[in-house]
């Protein structure tokens, strides 16, 4: 790879000659186009990180939930604001796009781990999040994943946006955390398995928010 200056003669213009491009050269273009990858310390929730993408895990656990109670629905109304368990769960952000799964078990996944579409509404059949009401953190690393799951859950939950059922549970899936209010852990076994493994998800970027048939 070479570097040409330009030379300007009069109204014409040309390449003048070339020099080798050395690698701390690259580091600075890298630097000045906002692709470089800072050095960070990286918690052991962080499964992987490149210049524009972060994939983490979070373990199961507690968090409140707002739905949109707009039409007055009492169904809604009575799950909006309250704190339910949640599944472990496998996030992704590649810029300002998230992707979301379920998994399995509430350990550090590996690449060939099996996962489960996320029980959420606004969650597409490919993983995407309609981000909607989210404020979408500014920070481009590590430390931008607690206020990503914080702003996910903070969201307003306002449609199902899939063609899939989300859960396992017989009734439904607001009928399935209408249940879970009163429970400290989410039940594996609500999940509705998916035909792809971490090491999928981590490598598809697809943000188009369609179904599958």
């Amino acid at each position: 790879m070479t570097l040409h200056e330009v030379i300007h003669e009069g109204e014409e213009a040309h390449l003048g000659t070339g020099h080798l491009v050395t690698p701390q050269m690259l580091s600075h273009l890298m630097n000045e186009l906002g692709e470089s990858t800072p050095t960070e310390i990286l918690p052991e929730r962080v499964l992987v990180r490149t210049a524009d993408t972060i994939v983490w895990w979070k373990p199961a656990g507690q968090a409140v939930m707002f739905f949109s109670d707009r039409g007055g629905d009492d169904i809604l109304k009575g799950l909006n604001g309250k704190r339910y368990p949640h599944p472990p769960l496998l996030f992704k952000v590649n810029g300002s796009n998230l992707w979301i799964r379920a998994l399995g078990a509430n350990l550090r996944p590996t690449g060939k781990s099996p996962l489960y579409l996320a029980p959420y509404w606004n969650c597409y059949d490919n993983g995407s999040v309609c981000t909607g009401t989210m404020k979408i953190p500014r920070e481009k690393s590590v430390t931008g994943i607690e206020g990503w799951e914080q702003s996910f859950f903070r969201s307003e939950f306002t449609h199902a946006g899939g063609a899939r059922k989300r859960t396992r549970y017989p009734a439904g899936l607001l009928a399935m955390w209408q249940t879970l209010q009163s429970k400290a852990q989410f039940p594996a076994g609500y999940l509705v398995k998916v035909k792809q493994t971490v090491g999928e998800f981590v490598s598809n970027h697809e943000t188009q928010t369609q179904n599958e048939n």
